[in-house]
């Protein structure tokens, strides 16, 4: 089930960045466009059985795939060991819109608002009924201010010190969501590690610039998509941040 659900992140993913349906959309084959069997169609064994090529006309597929759906079985396990059961029943959504904000803000700095807005939305119903797992409708509603309010002030001033954003409005949303989500408590934990984690990326990625002699300017300022630093410190939070701090007690 997991690495159906990690094939489809990635089909939205994908199909998002294009422009293209991801919903009514029946699977082809990217090369050739022919529309793909049920085995062909089948996580993993769909791209071990012919070699990591396509059934159709041999074209090679890219490993993403199987990766994307090897990834999120693997997550799915964790979550499910992790999280009482009606609580991972609950975030099972939340796991995919994670994997899907992470795969479109790789691939193109894209954080589309029908996985953060409607994400933020999914919440906020889910917390009115009382889900498990989720603050109660007043906490919902003042973590997806507090997350909106700290990364929009945070970008606010250092547009005003360097003269340009410092993170995408996508973020923005995506912080939001996580309040939401996660409740207001998590906020300050999940933005210190990803900018933490995000800072040494950073760092990494300027010196292996210099490394190469890149064309790019000295003073352009180096792009690193903070939503891929984001999704996973929360999900971090959400599957182990209830047992340490019930540990710490």
């Amino acid at each position: 089930m997991g690495a159906c659900l990690g094939s489809f992140a990635n089909v939205a993913a994908l199909r998002t960045l294009r422009g293209e349906d991801w919903v009514r959309q029946p699977s082809a084959c990217f090369h050739c466009g022919k529309r793909l069997g049920f085995l062909a169609n089948l996580p993993i064994f769909g791209y071990v059985r012919h070699g990591g090529h396509s059934a159709c006309c041999g074209q090679k597929l890219p490993r993403r795939y199987v990766l994307v759906e090897v990834a999120f079985a693997a997550l799915l396990v964790l979550a499910f060991r992790q999280l009482e059961l009606p609580v991972f029943l609950v975030f099972v959504p939340f796991l995919i819109l994670m994997v899907v904000i992470f795969l479109t803000d790789m691939d193109a700095f894209i954080i589309p608002d029908w996985a953060s807005l409607g994400g933020l939305a999914l919440g906020l119903g889910l917390a009115l009924f009382g889900a498990p797992g989720l603050p109660v409708l007043a906490d919902a509603l003042l973590g997806g201010a507090g997350g909106f309010a700290l990364i929009y002030g945070i970008n606010t001033a250092y547009k005003l010190w360097r003269g340009h954003d410092g993170m995408g409005f996508g973020d923005v949303k995506l912080m939001a969501m996580l309040g939401v989500w996660l409740g207001p408590w998590a906020l300050l934990p999940i933005l210190f590690a990803a900018s933490m984690s995000g800072a040494v990326f950073g760092l990494m990625a300027i010196l292996a610039t210099r490394l190469q002699k890149a064309e790019n300017r000295p003073d352009q300022p180096a792009q690193v998509p903070f939503g891929c630093f984001l999704t996973p410190m929360a999900l971090v939070w959400l599957l182990f941040a209830p047992q340490l701090l019930s540990a710490a007690q």
